[in-house]
């Protein structure tokens, strides 16, 4: 099993939107769709968990966990 992390900067209108889950799953389905044009290699991965981050961060940032796809 492969597993692979990648941090992003969490969007200024997302920020303010973290508890409407339906602004949150769209962002993250848009944030991934252009990861996986960027870089074609994570067209083998899918998207496994997203982490939040906490309210205190300066710089706050989602980390998106893929799994290897078989």
């Amino acid at each position: 099993m492969e597993l692979l992390t990648i941090n992003k900067t969490v969007p200024r209108h997302l920020q303010l939107n973290l508890q409407e889950p339906i602004v949150l799953v769209y962002e993250v389905k848009k944030i991934v769709r252009e990861l996986k044009e960027k870089n074609p290699i994570l067209r083998n991965y899918r998207l496994m968990d997203v982490g939040l981050p906490g309210k205190n961060q300066k710089t706050p940032r989602m980390s998106l966990y893929f799994i290897k796809s078989r």
